[in-house]
């Protein structure tokens, strides 16, 4: 794969501040581990803000491409923006809890039940169930995720770039893939990650992990398929 580095000042803007934010967390783990668990990368705290901002922005974009574009794609590709865009609204809104903490403050919302009895954090949200050894947090939201992450960013950008049949499957289906300087900022991430102390290294990941995603899709390897340029009108 060729080297490459942001272009654009808004990306290198955001990765400096998302990095910074990152290398602040390891400092607050090591020298106040309090204040970096309840505060930092708490309920409410900077950082779960701060993520929810960048799945806004992947919803914003997806729904956005896919209005654009509907005139000249075909529909499974347009749908595909669709479904993207909602992946990263259902995030967000895990992420706050789907509003719970609102419904709460304005409308007297008592958490259902069956959350206050199989979420770990009694919260109306569906990362936080356990059922029995079975944790969803952990096996989907953890494993599967990790997984996912590790083939999207390392084998299929190179099978993109090696396989014709490849290509068009990933382009026909918008999925929109990694720059050398993402898969690099990723591996980054990962590598900070572990230098955090307490049981919170994957709040660092997953606040790092939804911005470095979002600038991915934001300006991908394959940017020509989402660019109304490239079609003759």
């Amino acid at each position: 794969m060729e080297v490459d580095y942001p272009r654009k000042l808004l990306e290198k803007l955001v990765f400096i501040f998302v990095f910074t934010l990152c290398l602040l967390g390891v400092y607050y783990s090591k020298n106040d581990l309090v204040f970096f668990e309840s505060k930092y990368v708490g309920e409410d705290g900077p950082l779960e803000w701060l993520t929810v901002v960048a799945l806004l922005g992947g919803s914003i974009l997806g729904y956005y491409r896919a209005r654009i574009l509907k005139p000249f794609r075909q529909s499974k590709f347009i749908w595909s923006l669709y479904l993207a865009s909602f992946v990263f609204f259902f995030g967000l809104m895990e992420e706050i809890s789907w509003g719970q903490r609102i419904w709460e403050s304005l409308f007297d919302f008592h958490v259902p039940e069956f959350f206050q009895k199989y979420n770990t954090q009694g919260e109306t949200n569906l990362h936080n169930l356990k059922f029995g050894n079975f944790k969803i947090n952990k096996i989907i939201f953890g494993t599967f995720l990790g997984i996912f992450i590790i083939f999207y960013f390392l084998f299929l950008p190179f099978l993109y770039r090696k396989k014709e049949a490849v290509k068009t499957w990933v382009d026909s289906w918008a999925l929109p893939l990694p720059k050398m300087y993402h898969i690099a900022a990723y591996i980054s991430l990962a590598i900070i990650a572990e230098f955090v102390d307490g049981g919170k290294k994957g709040e660092i990941l997953e606040f790092g992990g939804s911005w470095i995603f979002l600038l991915m899709i934001f300006e991908p390897y394959n940017r020509e398929i989402f660019s109304r340029k490239s079609f003759e009108r």
